[in-house]
């Protein structure tokens, strides 16, 4: 990638490695050889693509002089080589096999602290592989996990409850910083300011539009807010969590873009696409459900014909899961969105 320090380690994201992951629940994308009545969809650009794969399915970019971030088909994670050992920032089920190998290629110390981004399992489902290590997290995912009760997902040791926390770990100075609500309850952001690195979860999908429903997010507006908390920060390379590349200020500024620009066509297209000319086309006008989804549904592809003509060639995936996270906006904007948004 230009202008940052790579360092290969045995394979990245092969065209094998499309899967999200290993017991992720979730299928691999169509082989190239697709039968004809598969959907067709927009080609997507070169600047997404997977990095040149040397074969035993991961990669390993270096971040400074002791960072790294390691992809694994399109999960993500970042660890650091301290003076005490190694923090490991998410421990993802895809990538266990590629954490086991990746660290020990670079460092004979064990992995010391694990900090979680947040709860969900595809991020932090192997943290169990790490016994012997400090756990930490903010409060709320804390009290998600403690609810949970999963031996894969141990409760955290250490817990930051502040907004923004500074801990130092073996000489390594650690920036939490938890701007609210957003994808999930508890979702931060860990900055290591002298590698100029950033990581957060599952908010910026670098090059990508955003996952189905924006990946079941739990406060929408909460993601243009950690856009800006990202944005504030100084960084060179940023980890968001998935997709095959890490991202560079610009792209994350392009993803924040691409967030205001639905939600404002979205916004424009409810006051157009009246409820009323949708209840006109179901037969029991009883059937409220039914009316909120044919009007929703207009709104959908009214919003992604436009996004797909002004993005569809800058970024990847415009035209798939699109319409549900129109559809997730439309509920967004009359039940959680605060005044003036965005």
């Amino acid at each position: 990638m230009i202008g940052r320090r790579s360092l290969i380690r045995r394979g990245s994201a092969a065209a094998g490695a499309l899967a999200l992951g290993a017991g992720a629940g979730l299928v691999t994308a169509a082989p190239a050889s697709a039968a004809p009545d598969a959907p067709g969809f927009l080609p997507l650009p070169d600047h997404v693509k997977p990095l040149p794969d040397t074969g035993d399915g991961y990669r390993l970019e270096r971040v400074g002089r002791n960072g790294y971030v390691l992809i694994a088909g399109i999960v993500q994670c970042v660890f650091v080589v301290t003076r005490e050992g190694v923090v490991l920032v998410d421990a993802p089920p895809a990538a266990r096999a590629a954490i086991r190998a990746a660290i020990p290629s670079v460092t004979d110390k064990p992995v010391t602290h694990v900090i979680y981004s947040h709860d969900h399992a595809d991020h932090i489902g192997a943290a169990g592989d790490h016994p012997e290590a400090t756990l930490i997290a903010h409060k709320d995912c804390a009290a998600l996990l403690t609810a949970y009760a999963d031996p894969a997902r141990p409760v955290p040791h250490r817990i930051i409850r502040d907004h923004h926390k500074v801990i130092h770990i073996g000489g390594e100075e650690i920036h939490f910083i938890y701007p609210g609500p957003n994808h999930e309850a508890g979702n931060m952001m860990i900055h290591f300011p002298r590698l100029r690195l950033a990581h957060m979860a599952d908010v910026v999908m670098p090059g990508w539009a955003p996952y189905r429903a924006w990946g079941n997010a739990d406060n929408i507006p909460g993601l243009l807010t950690a856009h800006d908390a990202i944005l504030d920060l100084d960084f060179d390379t940023f980890c968001g969590g998935h997709v095959y590349r890490t991202a560079t200020r610009a792209e994350v500024t392009q993803s924040r873009e691409f967030f205001v620009d639905m939600w404002t066509t979205t916004v424009r297209k409810s006051s157009e696409i009246t409820s009323g000319d949708a209840a006109a086309a179901v037969v029991e006008k009883e059937n409220v459900w039914a009316v909120q989804k044919v009007w929703i549904d207009r709104i959908a592809q009214a919003v992604t014909s436009e996004l797909i003509d002004r993005w569809g060639t800058r970024i990847a995936a415009v035209d798939t899961f699109t319409p549900d996270c129109v559809g997730a906006l439309v509920v967004s904007t009359f039940t959680d969105a605060p005044v003036n948004f965005p």
